[in-house]
């Protein structure tokens, strides 16, 4: 007669296996949250200087285009128009702030002003006209400022 093999020990060693198995289970788990909480926190700190760009990206651009505004301001005082010359007591080389609306809404926490000077010369008058233009919020502070030269012929 045939005796029928039965092994415990393979049971054991299975057992034992599971048991080691299970505390590396929880090292991998932790391992794996502390790396997608620091791959969430990089992100969010990536969007935050983004958002930030971004806003100086605007204020830039309201900024240059009230410097530029002022100075398209100060030529149509400068040359207005159906004159047949240019208006030189509008060009008094003091800074003039232009009056804007209160509610202009695209130039929101903007200053601007400009300059006019007479460049007298031999064949014609030029006038140079300078706007600086300033926009600022609580953090940011931009200052664009264009330059244009224009001649009475």
């Amino acid at each position: 007669m045939n005796k029928p093999y039965i092994s415990t020990m393979s049971h054991k060693q299975g057992g034992r296996t599971l048991k080691k198995q299970s505390g590396s289970a929880l090292l991998i788990a932790v391992f794996v949250i502390i790396v997608i909480s620091l791959l969430g926190a990089s992100l969010m700190s990536l969007q935050r200087d983004s958002a930030q760009g971004t806003s100086y990206e605007i204020y830039a651009a309201r900024a240059y285009l009230a410097a530029y505004s002022a100075s398209e301001i100060a030529l149509t005082q400068l040359f207005p128009l159906g004159a047949s010359e240019a208006s030189a007591a509008n060009c008094t080389g003091n800074k003039i702030e232009p009056t804007l609306p209160s509610d202009t809404a695209g130039f929101h926490g903007c200053g601007v002003n400009y300059t006019c000077n007479i460049i007298s010369s031999a064949v014609a008058t030029r006038y140079k006209v300078v706007s600086t233009a300033t926009c600022k919020n609580s953090q940011i502070n931009t200052r664009r400022q264009i330059t244009v030269e224009a001649s009475s012929l």
